[in-house]
């Protein structure tokens, strides 16, 4: 992937940051994009001396893996994920005034990756889900995994509904972790398994709840119409069924 010129990306505005990046909208060659900035890795903690073996701890390292990988496996060309569209590596923060004013203090030089930039996304909740969407995205996870890719961040925030279109995606994770097939090992198997179940536990949840939901806002409206205390499911059934005897 070619590397591109941080001189040719416009910023617009800082959608937010936090403590490991922070995360632009910009232009690049005419397209509306993303810009996530990352932190250079803080120096480990006096009298340690290495970091974990068995995962990857640098956020860029993380996510623009991850990023490499499914785009390889066609995430990108199907809107599962926002296209990718390359890294700018060894920013010069000083050299990016006032944008990058909040990576004046890291000790090392500090990457990006650019990104599609989607209009009109919200986390899927209550209001914007349906049965389709939701089973879109965990299909969409499976598939991540069986691309050797671990998400890290299974969560509401990262799994996006685009309002005007029926476009569901996952967002970028700076936890995730990219498996190689020879490398593949019980811990990272083990990782798998509990982030499908996670996610199978939470369309379990929101199913549920939505079902639930449902039943509250029907009985609701019926007491309304009537102006009488609002009946049991139970005694609601009964008076259904002595109506339809008569």
């Amino acid at each position: 992937m070619p590397a591109i010129s941080f001189h040719e990306v416009i910023f617009l505005d800082q959608i937010r940051k936090s403590p490991v990046s922070c995360i632009f909208r910009t232009i690049w060659c005419g397209k509306d994009c993303v810009l996530k900035v990352y932190h250079s890795p803080q120096p480990l903690p006096v009298g340690r001396r290495t970091r974990p073996r068995n995962r990857e701890t640098n956020p860029f390292k993380c996510e623009s893996t991850a990023l490499m990988r499914l785009r390889e496996h066609g995430f990108c060309d199907r809107g599962d994920i926002p296209d990718f569209y390359g890294l700018i590596e060894h920013i010069n923060p000083v050299q990016h005034l006032p944008h990058l004013q909040d990576f004046i203090e890291d000790t090392l030089s500090v990457n990006a990756v650019l990104m599609e930039y989607i209009p009109d996304v919200h986390p899927i909740d209550l209001s914007n889900y349906s049965p389709k969407r939701l089973h879109k995205l965990r299909q969409i996870l499976f598939e991540m995994h069986r691309a050797g890719v671990y998400h890290g961040d299974p969560y509401p925030r990262n799994m996006m509904v685009q309002t005007n279109s029926d476009r569901v995606l996952w967002m970028y994770s700076d936890r995730a972790q990219t498996f190689m097939s020879e490398s593949i090992n019980q811990t990272h198997l083990d990782w798998l398994e509990r982030e499908q179940r996670m996610m199978d536990e939470f369309v379990d949840g929101l199913v549920s709840l939505r079902c639930v939901t449902l039943l509250l806002s029907y009985r609701t409206l019926t007491q309304r119409r009537c102006r009488q205390p609002m009946l049991s499911l139970g005694g609601f059934m009964r008076r259904g069924f002595a109506t339809m005897s008569m």
